[in-house]
């Protein structure tokens, strides 16, 4: 067997005058040996290793890999991808009613409460982040602690998440998008126009250089909310607030508890995607530092973003019974205040930024997809030929293939049994949210069985609390999200979830077992076995 391909390390000499960099045979047998033992701990084999082609040896030695991302993001590049997939701006347009028909005007204090928890179960993104890099996310987290099959769940719920959330986005850019347009100029275009040119503009950005994406994705997000924020500003100029109103919404009301527990349901959906940056874990420049960092920032920013936006629409609407009923039922609540204190021309800017960050979640949802699928082709879990990387883009353009257009299928059969864009918006992203919410509980749950026995013989009490709370939230939601049994076709989404996995598991890990070996070379380009093999 050839050893020039091999990274041979800088032996000492075995005798007195022997010349540096020589080995004699025992030094060679003992070195292969070596290699063998790291060959078993990558579970693969010598025999698997000896049918790689030459030509392939040669390539990994002498060139990056293709299967290799670059680490080439910053800081504000990471934390774009957590902020545009958690799409703040499009949670405020209209999620706010849903609380608001449970908790009353506690509607900001819901969020309150709803921010606390994500930033527990952030805890645990972060822990096992400062540990584990990886670009499948959960699935990275997971499969390096309870094992690649719980990994295994964790990546194909997220990209259940993601891929639904493609679609559910993309018809919100078109039907928002739709009414700006004829606000402003008085021309009803239909909402399939403007969805159709954001899929191909969305399309194009994620096939392309990623830093692109997060770049447009931080100034158009940033920009949405920004104009949001100014419409909160409208409506408190607006209002006559004493000290008693200004505190009222942070006040618990008659609903009591049992309103904060209910509201917190549609609150703690509405930051989802805030764990985005983990799928960048191998493209930032110093992840372990900046993903963790990324994702918690993010889940801050936004959730102090829905408190005050929610805030100032409580007080737009008013705090009287009667009011909290109109704020339950308005399917637009920012229009109504916006058209209340400004008029039309105002409440189309805020149509077009709602468009915009539907829009540029669109580009996050394919990019977080694309890179959970090419990690588990990657590993052996999905067909080998979505494992690449585009040598120029340095992207996964095979993968981004598969979850787009898988992204357009859905969305044409959400508005087959939802018939309205809206209907698709919400039962697509409420469909896609038990994916994320499995993700999550099998997260906490690696983070408790890696850092637990350290933590309860250390005494961490606080440390070893938050992934049990974060557990018991995620647990919450679940349950309250199946009963009271809901409305169709919402009652059924647990079931199309388990469906779904059913499906998706068993054939995922089947492939895993068949293509066995044959991974080898995958496992090589993808800088798993950096430490056997030389890259020049």
């Amino acid at each position: 067997m050839p050893t020039e391909w091999l990274t041979l390390p800088e032996p000492k000499p075995t005798c007195a005058g022997a010349p540096r960099g020589t080995l004699n045979w025992s030094d060679r047998l003992r070195h292969f040996g070596l290699m063998a033992g790291k060959l078993r701990r990558n579970r693969l084999s010598l025999s698997s290793l000896a049918r790689i082609q030459p030509a392939t040896r040669r390539k990994v030695g002498t060139h990056m890999s293709k299967a290799q991302f670059a680490r080439q993001l910053n800081l504000p590049e990471t934390v774009a991808m957590s902020v545009a997939l958690m799409a703040p701006t499009t949670a405020m347009v209209f999620v706010t009613p849903f609380l608001a028909q449970s908790a009353g005007s506690n509607v900001p204090l819901a969020f309150v409460v709803a921010l606390i928890g994500v930033l527990i179960i952030g805890s645990s993104f972060g822990r096992l982040g400062r540990k584990y890099a990886h670009a499948g996310s959960a699935y990275g987290l997971v499969k390096d602690v309870l094992g690649p099959a719980f990994g295994v769940v964790a990546g194909w719920g997220l990209t259940f998440t993601y891929v639904l959330m493609t679609a559910a986005l993309l018809a919100g850019t078109g039907e928002f998008s739709s009414l700006a347009i004829e606000q402003a100029t008085g021309t009803h275009v239909p909402w399939s126009i403007p969805t159709l040119v954001g899929a191909a503009i969305v399309l194009g950005f994620a096939l392309n250089n990623v830093r692109i994406s997060v770049r447009m994705m931080l100034l158009l997000e940033g920009a949405s909310m920004l104009l949001i924020i100014g419409v909160g500003v409208l409506i408190l100029g607006h209002s006559n607030l004493s000290a008693g109103i200004a505190v009222k919404p942070f006040l618990l009301n008659s609903n009591g508890i049992t309103g904060i527990a209910h509201a917190m349901v549609f609150g703690f959906t509405s930051f989802l995607g805030f764990e985005g940056s983990a799928t960048l874990g191998e493209e930032s420049k110093d992840p372990k530092r900046m993903v963790p960092l990324a994702i918690s920032f993010s889940a801050l920013v936004g959730g102090l973003f829905f408190i005050f936006s929610s805030y100032t629409q409580t007080l737009g609407f008013g705090l009287s019974a009667n009011a909290m009923h109109a704020f339950g039922a308005d399917p637009a609540p920012l229009n109504t205040l916006i058209q209340k204190f400004s008029g039309t021309a105002f409440s189309a800017s805020v149509n077009a930024g709602a468009a915009i960050s539907f829009f540029a979640c669109a580009v996050a949802t394919v990019n977080g997809s694309a890179r959970i699928l090419f990690a588990l082709a990657r590993d052996g879990y999905a067909p080998k030929g979505l494992a690449g990387l585009h040598e120029r883009s340095n992207t996964p353009r095979a993968a981004v293939f598969v979850v787009f257009p898988l992204g357009l299928a859905l969305l044409g059969l959400g508005v087959l049994l939802f018939n309205t864009p809206a209907n698709v918006l919400g039962d697509l992203s409420g469909l896609g949210a038990f994916g994320a919410l499995i993700a999550y509980g099998l997260v906490v749950i690696a983070s408790l069985a890696e850092y637990g026995r350290t933590d309860l013989a250390k005494r961490k009490v606080f440390a070893l609390a938050l992934p049990v709370i974060g557990l018991v939230l995620i647990g919450w939601v679940l349950y309250s999200s199946v009963y009271p049994v809901p409305a169709s076709p919402v009652n059924y989404f647990p079931y199309v979830t388990l469906a779904y996995f059913a499906a998706v598991i068993p054939l995922s890990l089947r492939h895993r077992t068949r293509s066995g070996p044959e991974n080898v070379s995958a496992h090589i380009e993808s800088g798993d076995l950096t430490d056997v093999v030389s890259v020049d």
